[in-house]
């Protein structure tokens, strides 16, 4: 379940948290539009740099738009926000009910199930850990990155070290209150508990059965109560819903810029280091952008 006063509590320390790096990274860009490609989702088409492909339509492999990975984390936040519109209620309530309602404490389990489910889906989104890295780099004052991909499977990399040591660990001194929140939101245990099944549940306690007393193993977690949970996974919410809003407020703002000129210039850093500077101008409807070159051959 999703608890009122548990959002209340934490909401403003969540959002100041992330507001934190935006602001690190908006300060430390080394070119304006940078947060404008995490926004457009800028990538470089593996498929496009083909050369039979390029041949046959000439045309550029760096790209904007959802992608894959995009139209997944909209899959994904649709069943997100479902949740969050179908079980928000009052904790003192809920906590007074389920004491002597059967049928609600057992609901009470199976939401539990959703929401690891969306833990596990936000922590794994491909689109979500891309926008957090790249702000993450900018924040260290470095370019945004064209050729950037989180890994998709294990031999490539792993996620786990991609949100620790990239998006987390690196931040400690620039953005000290968004390092906090990652390190006390997501944890590796939680998340493969989740992923291979190695919880159970009961007495209204979560037990995790890949719990270890060794401390390299990083799994110091041998229960939660469900209140204990309820502060990870609300924590997620939070922290997803102050990534949208923060886009949100950036867009509106390059929107406003590029009212005003008719375009915008975003760079192109390719991977041997070389530069190419391209102007974007706006679609027709909504507050998005596509080449200015496109716009103006028709």
């Amino acid at each position: 379940m999703i608890f009122k006063e548990i959002l209340e509590k934490n909401g403003d320390t969540v959002a100041t948290a992330v507001s934190e790096l935006f602001e690190a990274a908006e300060n430390s860009q080394n070119h304006p539009q940078d947060i404008l490609l995490i926004i457009m989702h800028g990538y470089f088409s593996e498929l496009l740099a083909k050369p039979e492909v390029y041949e046959k339509h000439k045309v550029s492999p760096y790209m904007l738009g959802l992608d894959l990975i995009g139209h997944a984390e909209r899959t994904h936040y649709e069943f997100i926000d479902w949740y969050r519109k179908s079980h928000c209620v009052s904790l003192k309530e809920f906590e007074d009910k389920v004491k002597i309602d059967k049928e609600l404490e057992k609901a009470e389990r199976l939401s539990i199930h959703i929401e690891k489910d969306i833990y596990l889906r936000f922590w794994e989104s491909n689109m979500i850990l891309k926008q957090m890295l790249q702000l993450s780099t900018l924040a260290l004052g470095k370019p945004y990155d064209w050729h950037l991909n989180i890994p998709e499977y294990s031999r490539e990399g792993s996620k786990q070290e991609i949100i620790r040591n990239e998006i987390r660990d690196r931040l400690i001194d620039i953005c000290p209150k968004f390092y906090s929140l990652i390190k006390g939101t997501y944890l590796t245990q939680i998340r493969n508990a989740i992923a291979h099944s190695q919880f159970y549940m009961g007495g209204r306690i979560i037990g995790y059965l890949n719990y270890s007393d060794d401390p390299q193993a990083y799994c110091p977690i041998r229960v939660l109560t469900y209140i204990e949970w309820a502060e990870y996974f609300h924590n997620t919410l939070l922290l997803h819903n102050a990534l949208k809003r923060n886009l949100d407020k950036y867009q509106d703002k390059y929107y406003e810029e590029t009212r005003k000129t008719g375009f915008i210039e975003v760079r192109i850093t390719k991977d041997d280091n070389s530069i190419l500077l391209e102007r974007l101008g706006l679609k027709k409807q909504g507050k998005d952008w596509t080449w200015l070159k496109n716009i103006e051959d028709k």
